[in-house]
């Protein structure tokens, strides 16, 4: 009875899962002979369905396409996106020659991480493979990027094949059959066409490297750059090949790599796009664009190891995505509105990139099918990118040096300028020296102290002393509009109207009267204040007449404050007929007088007007000498040159009775 009834079940299992015909439901065999010599696409013949969570076993597959809905794929390659579920796929071969065959089952698209070969055939006996990134590539039974299974057919025989697909990144799953010595022209033309286009990207990625050296342009270096990451090391990992390659046992090393290659890549793009379109200069607000959207995938590259895989490479996708056209507008608006001719070869260059970059991540993301062109898009519009880049970047070369020799040929010029601008200077320099006295007179019982400092290499005042007769001397002090030759040619005039008019000029205010009547109407609408002295040694008197001018002070030992002397007058040059009124006060042994121009009130600014504390500084130093008095002005005044240069000049002329 125990015989009788293992029988029976050995033969519902058989007939389950070996003999039924429905095991791969809704397809028809696929005839050797229609293969013609040529890589056949199986996406007319397959069945399939999804499930979650995984199937492992051969008897729980094939349960499943007998008892549950399945889909065919209708001559569209399966390609699903982003997906944890895990495909099942079958199909049905059959041996129609009268001789022994051996084909090859594959998969063209190598980022997935397990796939699941089973072959059923007609005597009952199956054979597996495991294999995809999760494994080491020696599970792989031929040395191919993508995924490959054999089996041999004898003659007549037909056989069911179920495969089995899961993967963390976007799933698409070409399945391709062919006889083997047809897979392997396939594998050698795929091996050609994989060296030719990292031949080309290696070469120009070299060549930038060398330009690099020579030229010392940043652009090139984020070129390269960006060639190694995305061009060199993405795609390695995009096309299977870091398994195949480099680390054939390391599974867990080739899963793990794709997503940080893809966010380096994606960072590698902003600096490239800055430097190689200008954007800084050309267009400052997208250059903070590109900034603050760089944050993006720097930050995502760091979140790497804190976020799932699946989530982190949907991030990228759809970044990229986004990217692509943000890219494109800039380039197109910096080519053509900004026009930047260099920008054109980015935009072209990209565009190509951009087209291929989207058909793949759409492809990804299962918006678009699996074909020729999806498939290989982006390593062609790469290549192409690279040839055009390579262009532009000499191109933005002769732009850049074209600038520079601009730059340069404006600094040589503006440096012949300001040779000539010295020169004028200097030669203004000399006229203003000329126009002060050389000597000081001397007069018994008059000490005399002066003091000449220019905020600037030629200053804008002026002061003269001359002797009348034996007892009188004429001071003559003025602020000049200005800095600078024209200060110098005005100090000029001012000193020729002045030597004029001592021939006949005896007084004060008579001095500044001339000299006005001798200006006004020269100086081109710019006026100048004066105050003018006259000093009896004799009489004892000192006369003052003022155009505008700062008072001068007069004071002495006993003073208990200072003496403000400032008689009313207006700027020279401002109409011409003009009076200016003298004032007359008595001299005695002892008194001191100071003459200057504003910008000494600057030295004893604190806050308000350094006139205040001038008065104050003079009172408490009355009976110190006339010596001792510009020794503490002159202290002053190399105090507050170590904060800064001076706003204005400073002139002064201090007389002492003895």
């Amino acid at each position: 009875m125990k015989r009788i009834l293992t029988f029976i079940l050995l033969c519902l299992f058989q007939t389950n899962v070996f003999a039924d015909p429905k095991n791969c439901p809704n397809t028809t065999p696929v005839a050797l002979s229609s293969f013609q010599g040529k890589t056949f696409d199986l996406s007319q013949h397959l069945t399939y369905f999804s499930t979650k969570p995984s199937l492992q076993s051969l008897s729980k597959v094939t349960n499943h396409f007998q008892t549950f809905r399945t889909e065919k794929s209708a001559g569209v390659i399966p390609n699903f996106g982003n997906t944890d579920k895990q495909y099942w796929f079958c199909f049905v071969i059959q041996n129609d020659k009268n001789h022994y065959n051996r084909i090859i089952t594959y998969i063209k698209y190598p980022l997935l991480d397990e796939v699941k070969f089973f072959a059923l055939r007609e005597s009952g006996e199956i054979s597996e493979n495991t294999q995809g990134r999760l494994y080491p590539f020696r599970n792989r039974e031929r040395d191919y990027r993508g995924f490959s299974y054999g089996t041999d057919l004898l003659p007549d025989e037909t056989v069911t094949y179920y495969v089995g697909v899961k993967t963390d990144s976007s799933m698409s799953v070409p399945l391709m059959v062919a006889e083997e010595k047809d897979f392997d022209s396939f594998v050698s033309l795929d091996t050609l066409l994989q060296g030719f286009y990292f031949g080309i990207v290696g070469v120009m990625t070299l060549y930038n490297l060398f330009v690099y050296f020579m030229v010392r342009d940043k652009a090139y270096i984020f070129y390269v750059l960006y060639l190694f990451l995305s061009a060199i090391l993405f795609q390695f990992s995009m096309q299977g090949l870091f398994p195949a390659l480099f680390f054939p046992s390391s599974p867990e090393l080739v899963y793990h790599i794709h997503n940080p290659l893809y966010f380096l890549f994606l960072i590698s793009c902003f600096p490239l796009s800055i430097t190689f379109m200008n954007l800084k200069e050309n267009s400052p607000f997208i250059y903070k664009w590109f900034i603050a959207l760089s944050i993006i995938p720097i930050v995502s590259f760091c979140l790497l190891p804190f976020f799932p895989y699946r989530l982190m490479n949907k991030t990228g996708d759809l970044f990229s995505f986004l990217l692509a056209f943000f890219a494109l507008v800039v380039s197109f608006y910096i080519a053509y509105i900004k026009k930047f001719p260099p920008a054109r070869f980015y935009f072209f260059g990209f565009f190509f990139v951009i087209v291929g970059g989207l058909a793949t991540v759409l492809r990804y993301m299962g918006f678009l099918p699996v074909n020729v062109f999806t498939e290989n898009a982006f390593q062609i519009g790469t290549a192409i990118e690279v040839l055009l880049m390579a262009f532009g970047l000499g191109d933005r070369i002769s732009v850049v040096r074209k600038e520079k020799d601009k730059i340069q040929l404006k600094a040589e010029i503006n440096k012949q300028k300001l040779i000539a601008y010295g020169k004028e200077l200097k030669l203004a320099q000399k006229l203003q020296e000329s126009t002060l006295p050389q000597v000081l007179p001397k007069f018994p019982g008059l000490i005399i102290k002066t003091g000449y400092f220019p905020a600037s290499l030629v200053g804008g005042d002026f002061y003269d002393l001359t002797v009348y007769g034996k007892h009188q001397i004429c001071g003559l002090i003025a602020d000049v509009t200005g800095h600078g030759v024209p200060a110098a040619i005005e100090a000029a005039m001012l000193k020729i109207a002045y030597m004029q008019t001592l021939a006949f000029a005896n007084k004060p205010g008579k001095v500044l009267e001339s000299i006005n009547v001798s200006l006004v109407g020269n100086y081109k609408n710019q006026f100048l204040t004066a105050s003018a002295i006259f000093i009896d040694l004799e009489q004892k008197l000192l006369k003052v007449a003022n155009a505008g001018h700062p008072a001068l002070y007069k004071f002495n030992e006993q003073s208990t404050s200072i003496e403000v002397i400032r008689p009313k007058g207006k700027l020279i040059g401002y109409a011409k007929e003009v009076q200016y009124p003298e004032e007359t006060y008595k001299l005695a042994t002892g008194d001191k007088i100071l003459l200057f121009t504003d910008g000494i009130w600057d030295l004893w600014e604190n806050g308000d007007s350094g006139e205040e504390e001038l008065l104050q500084w003079l009172l408490t130093r009355k009976a110190e000498s006339v010596e001792s008095l510009y020794g503490g002005i002159d202290e002053h005044i190399r105090l507050r040159n170590k904060e800064g240069p001076a706003d204005d000049d400073i002139t002064l002329i201090l007389f002492e009775i003895t």
